[in-house]
């Protein structure tokens, strides 16, 4: 991925955390035929110094069966992004742009068909993802209704080997226009003021 020194953020904690917060990401591979596959992630940061992304895709999905075990992979994920109006600036002239988090892992991948590691991967995401007062868990239902379910996906693990991040979030301007940006971001829509939250977490500018 292309990243202006700019924008680069090599802190791993962060994007970490972001993978954690975003979950869903798109696994790459390419060969005869290229495959994208969006599926929703668990992460183990520091597994005996590896980290490893932990993933399923339905069995009936051709892309797992195009992957040679140990093949390398891309998986991408995009965070909170908006676009930037050349009206919110304090200064002028300027242009219009956008404003995202993005994040690429290379990795090498293993398939993982045994049906206990399975029954764990899928446990493991529900218990993650479900709020902890919906009323329902997954141990709380049948096990042969998992069981039942099992054979319709195919899981994988990624060794992740290579991180990128940019973060483009308005830093390459002063503080005036950065304020501007900001604010006009938190009086935005759902998706403008999840921007402006992780600006205030990532690249906080004073708002006085």
């Amino acid at each position: 991925m292309y990243v202006p020194t700019v924008f680069r953020n090599e802190d791993r904690d962060l994007a970490w955390s972001l993978i954690e917060t975003i979950r869903f990401g798109s696994l790459v591979s390419s060969g005869d035929v290229p495959f994208v596959s969006h599926v929703p992630f668990c992460l183990d940061r520091d597994r005996g110094g590896r980290t490893v992304l932990i993933g399923h895709m339905a069995r009936g999905n051709a892309h797992w069966k195009s992957l040679d075990p140990g093949s390398r992979v891309l998986v991408t994920f995009v965070g909170p992004n908006s676009y930037i109006s050349p009206s919110w600036y304090a200064s002028s002239p300027r242009a219009p742009t956008w404003n995202y988090v993005g994040i690429h892992l290379v990795g090498t991948i293993e398939i993982v068909h045994d049906r206990n590691a399975l029954d764990t991967m899928v446990r493991r995401l529900s218990r993650e993802m479900e709020a902890p007062d919906s009323g329902w868990s997954i141990d709380g239902i049948d096990p042969g209704y998992v069981d039942h379910l099992l054979p319709g996906i195919v899981g994988f693990e990624i060794t992740v080997s290579d991180v990128d991040m940019q973060v483009r979030l308005s830093q390459q301007n002063d503080d005036n226009d950065r304020r501007q940006v900001r604010q006009a971001l938190a009086d935005g829509g759902l998706r403008q003021r999840q921007v402006a939250e992780i600006m205030d977490r990532i690249v906080p500018v004073d708002r006085n």
